[in-house]
């Protein structure tokens, strides 16, 4: 099943990564002086907000695949759960605590596109920890902020994948994006409405629906409609949001629930170019993801480029040149260490006893 859609899936990933670095350099130019056109300045004011959010929804369901081929080899939940919370920590920490590394040695700041606060060593804690979001609510580099709503998800994210492959696991997850709505907006109104990880647990549960629709029904739409709905749907959010200073609840709920209700309702894309582009960024996407804030600085703040024709194609190249590297020093090995370690909890073979 994962094989059979992970076209679609790239496609999205990358779209996913390219808004983001387009939502932070915009705003960086404007910032530095550079002319940028209104229009665009205010359709790409949230459109990385959508980008986020589309990872999450990517992030859901391609974990699901993952503890389905988990599954086979560890069919009891305890061995599942933590093998898959193992695998996770290599794969979302060693980078990131590279990249907070990085930026206080070069004293890069958080984001490149306003003044940003002084970062203190207990921000620098809670930052290598990835719970910045329930201590101090400051990030050491701006895009590290998703980071820890992803992981405090995948804490769940074992129990979601049963709940998916039960017999009423659809019903049960469509009520339960309903609940976190509510949920999420009551904590929000209570916090001075400020997101929250209860107000992102509709954009996670929506990947895992988007898997539990998988089992049940054959994707049946074509291929060539699925980028034109990404676009549309990233468009949509964009202007929804471009006259609100903070993107919208319910907005971001809607757009959630459509990709993870229609992703795999499409047949798989036979487009070879913009197949193999795709899984290209898809690969490299998450240090797209941490390393072009930094770049974005060498090139504004220590070079100090004032011509947008020149520096806008050089931010590209040198975000993906960057990730590929730590794709390859940091990224992957300890991916694959991850994917080596076979852990057997003490209570899991008490169970089995």
């Amino acid at each position: 099943m994962a094989s059979e859609i992970s076209k679609n899936l790239d496609m999205l990933r990358s779209v996913a990564v390219l808004t983001v670095m387009v939502d932070h350099l915009v705003p960086t130019l404007i910032f530095h002086k550079i002319d940028v056109d209104m229009s665009v300045s205010r359709f790409t004011a949230h459109i990385g907000q959508a980008g986020v959010l589309a990872f999450f929804v990517h992030t859901s369901l391609v974990l699901m695949y993952s503890l389905e081929r988990l599954s086979a080899v560890y069919p009891d939940y305890p061995r599942l759960a933590v093998n898959f919370y193992i695998r996770r920590f290599f794969r979302i920490y060693p980078l990131a605590i590279f990249v907070i590394v990085f930026v206080l040695l070069c004293n890069i700041p958080a984001i490149t596109w306003r003044v940003v606060p002084e970062i203190s060593s207990r921000v620098v804690v809670c930052n290598l920890l990835l719970v910045q979001n329930v201590c101090t609510g400051q990030s050491v580099l701006g895009p590290l902020w998703s980071l820890p709503y992803e992981v405090q998800m995948y804490l769940l994210l074992p129990a979601l994948f049963l709940l998916a492959r039960s017999r009423s696991g659809l019903s049960l997850l469509i009520m339960l994006i309903i609940l976190f709505c509510g949920i999420g907006y009551a904590v929000a109104v209570l916090a001075g409405g400020r997101m929250n990880i209860f107000a992102y647990f509709p954009c996670f549960i929506s990947g895992v629906t988007a898997y539990a629709v998988g089992l049940r029904k054959n994707r049946l739409l074509p291929y060539w409609v699925w980028p034109l709905l990404i676009l549309l749907l990233f468009s949509a959010y964009a202007m929804s949001n471009a006259d609100f200073e903070r993107p919208v609840y319910w907005i971001g709920w809607m757009f959630c629930i459509v990709l993870g209700l229609s992703v795999n309702s499409f047949r798989d894309s036979e487009f070879k170019l913009l197949n193999s582009v795709s899984a290209w960024i898809a690969k490299y996407s998450y240090g797209m993801y941490l390393f072009h804030v930094p770049v974005l600085y060498f090139l504004y703040d220590v070079m100090k480029f004032d011509n947008a024709t020149y520096s806008v194609p050089m931010y590209f190249v040198l975000t993906i040149i960057s990730s590929i590297f730590v794709y390859g020093i940091i990224e992957k090995p300890f991916v694959d260490i991850g994917k080596r370690i076979n852990f057997d909890p003490a209570w899991s073979l008490s169970m089995k006893r």
